[in-house]
């Protein structure tokens, strides 16, 4: 694909999913895979002018979309993916010299890293603490933190780089909107610029429904989609339709919810590659289902809404954060929270001004809950505390509060200030899904998936506004709304709910009972003493089982599922 100045290659690898511009200019060689908005004149004038790591840092920040870059620059190899989390990067060490790559099946079919039972373990856990989400789990293979780069030197060895990842919170909404729908526009041409047909998912929320109004601004023939629910109660179809109707030059396609699986759907329908466990695993059928239905049209790229509840929804937390310094507008803030959540007013009076710290906190609740945690309480600690659920074994326990306890030594927060933390962890935890989403597209037979709202200049350009100006309890994402304002019609804008489609899941329970009883059967996790696989058989085969309330099973069926994948051969026999 891109070779040294030797022409020994520098980059190998299937990349089907994503663009890739390629350009060798006299002071570096210069390589963008995904998509970049960037054309090859303005590359191959950085690759003539590029003289350091640093002064191509200044480059990335400048370049809207979402994507890896690799640069030879000075005889050092300067490897980037995404600030924060949606373009991943793992290390690795083979016969000496280190490498790169994107997906862990890749460096695991080279270096043959044993299991790390404890860290998998962790996995069990929802949600899933951000530290313990970067643990390796498989030895010699080691995931870069996000805001981090690669330099390769010469000589075979490497060594991270961090990028910048703070906001300041100066703008206001006025000035931060302009600027967040700046972002967006660019976010979403970086997929629609070069033409062609492009696919947007159309749901009838408020995210899909703004990513689709600014794709059909392009120059790309869009085709929207929509899957139809079942729930009589759902009004996501009734909001697409209504969107739909405002863009009659647009080509608009329903599917029907005869052909829409059920969640717990096609399990076992092949390997996904996923670079770690993903709860998302259990919905691969309906994502399925929409990409093949997207291929019909043979798009370049199928838009997806994912990342818009994780941007723009907000968090009570941050309202803490202005406790000492804006004590009325964070007080305001945090009782519109509370009685939203049926918070008890001295169960919010008590953890606003609770005083611990990351380390404390953590080592004091090193014991997750088990089962279905209890519910209507504040949520403004350093984070949801995570639940396992009741088939984990005593040693599973044992190995996840020994985590935890690792995590509350010998790691520091993301932020100094609890909010600021709390936030970081879900939109970066939140972006890493964008590589989990893809790879079911792709697996499934679908085009290619990407999630504009997980841009790292969409994201920065949201944290940077004032928290009272983008979290509201009683306004529906506010920055949202205005930024997409006057390319949105305001009679679509007019929504302020939110359909969960636990109806699905709750028949789909049902539905896939049998398959599901099967799938503990011989059960890997079971084999390595994590789950009690008997147990949840058992709760299987009686759906109504109240231990299977709020999904507690899909942690369980991601890392099931991702250590079946790890039994798969990576390369085919054919292809090595």
């Amino acid at each position: 694909m891109a070779e040294h100045a030797s022409e020994r290659p520098m980059i190998v690898g299937n990349c089907r999913d994503r663009p890739i511009l390629y350009k060798v200019g006299r002071a570096a060689r210069v390589v963008i895979l995904g998509h970049a908005l960037i054309d090859e004149d303005a590359v191959l004038e950085y690759a003539m002018s590029i003289d350091s790591a640093a002064r191509w840092r200044v480059v990335l920040d400048a370049i809207d979309g979402c994507f890896h870059s690799v640069v030879n620059v000075n005889g050092d190899i300067y490897v980037n993916g995404s600030i924060y989390g949606s373009r991943s990067l793992y290390r690795s060490r083979v016969d000496g010299i280190d490498i790169a790559a994107d997906t862990v099946h890749a460096l695991q079919h080279l270096v043959g890293g044993g299991l790390d039972v404890g860290a998998l373990a962790a996995h069990l856990l929802e949600p899933i603490p951000h530290h313990l989400a970067q643990r390796p789990l498989l030895d010699g293979i080691e995931p870069m933190s996000p805001g981090s780069g690669l330099i390769i030197t010469p000589r075979g060895t490497s060594r991270s780089v961090r990028d910048r990842t703070d906001t300041t919170l100066v703008r206001d909404l006025d000035e931060g909107a302009h600027e967040v729908r700046s972002r967006l526009v660019g976010a979403v041409s970086a997929r629609t610029a070069a033409g062609g047909t492009v696919t947007s998912e159309l749901s009838g929320g408020y995210d899909s429904t703004s990513i689709s109004f600014i794709a059909a601004r392009g120059p790309a023939k869009i085709k929207l989609l929509t899957a139809r629910g079942r729930d009589s109660a759902n009004e996501d179809l009734g909001w697409a339709l209504r969107a739909a109707e405002h863009l009659p030059e647009v080509e608009h396609t329903i599917l029907p919810d005869s052909e829409l699986p059920f969640t717990y759907a096609g399990l076992e329908d092949g390997p996904t590659w996923l670079n770690e466990p993903s709860p998302l695993i259990v919905g691969r059928s309906r994502v399925g289902a929409l990409a093949r239905l997207a291929s019909n049209f043979g798009p370049s790229v199928h838009l997806t809404g994912h990342g818009g509840d994780h941007i723009f929804s907000g968090l009570p937390t941050r309202y803490r954060d202005l406790l000492w310094h804006r004590p009325f507008t964070a007080w305001r803030g945090l009782r519109g929270f509370g009685a939203l959540g049926g918070w008890r007013l001295r169960d919010l009076l008590y953890d606003a001004v609770e005083p611990t710290g990351f380390h404390s906190w953590w080592k004091k609740n090193s014991r997750p809950v088990v089962g279905v945690p209890e519910k209507r309480k504040p949520m403004l600690g350093w984070a949801i505390l995570p639940s396992v659920p009741v088939w984990a074994t005593e040693t599973a326990r044992k190995a996840i509060s020994e985590g935890i306890f690792w995590m509350a030594s010998a790691t520091e927060p993301l932020a100094a200030e609890r909010g600021c933390h709390v936030e970081l962890e879900t939109v970066i935890e939140g972006a890493r899904t964008v590589a989990v989403l893809n790879r079911m597209s792709l697996a499934a037979g679908g085009p290619p998936l990407a999630a504009p709202y997980f841009d790292d200049r969409v994201i920065s350009a949201s944290l940077s506004v004032a928290v009272q100006h983008r979290v509201s309890a009683w306004t529906y994402k506010p920055l949202l709304r205005a930024s997409v304002r006057g390319i949105v019609p305001d009679v679509v804008l007019q929504r302020q709910t939110k359909d969960d489609g636990s109806h699905d899941v709750e028949i789909g329970l049902r539905k896939h009972r049998d398959e599901l009883v099967a799938l503990w059967e011989g059960s890997r996790l079971g084999d390595i003493g994590l789950i009690d696989s008997k147990k949840l058989k058992q709760l299987c085969a009686n759906p109504s089982s109240f231990e299977l309330e709020e999904g507690t099973m899909y942690t369980t069926i991601a890392c099931e599922l991702w250590l079946r994948d790890l039994e798969r051969n990576f390369v085919e026999p054919r292809n090595q």
